[in-house]
C-alpha cells in the first residue's frame, strides 16, 4: 500500500494530560501531521472535533491537550 501524500498518520501520544497546562519540549508526530495536513489544504476541523471538549478533542485527535489548546484549535479560527 503505497503512502498517501501528506504521509501515514503517526501514532497518538501515550497521555493526552502529560502536557495540560505547560508546553511540550516537541511538538508531537501527531500534531506536526494535522498541521501538514491543514496547510496542504487536505485537512479541516469538522464540526465534532469543534465542538467537543478540549479533553476529547485532544483525545480524537491524538495529541497533547496543550497542542490542542495553542496549536490546533487556532486553526480552526483560520476558516
Amino acid at each position: 500500500m503505497s503512502a498517501p501524500p501528506w504521509g501515514h498518520k503517526p501514532p497518538p501520544v501515550d497521555d493526552v494530560t502529560a502536557y495540560w497546562l505547560s508546553m511540550p519540549p516537541v511538538m508531537s508526530p501527531r500534531c506536526g501531521y494535522w498541521v501538514a495536513r491543514h496547510a496542504a489544504g487536505t485537512w479541516r476541523p469538522n464540526r465534532r472535533i469543534r465542538n467537543e471538549g478540549y479533553h476529547a478533542a485532544a483525545e480524537q485527535l491524538g495529541i497533547w491537550i496543550w497542542e490542542y489548546l495553542h496549536i490546533v484549535r487556532a486553526l480552526f479560527d483560520d476558516q
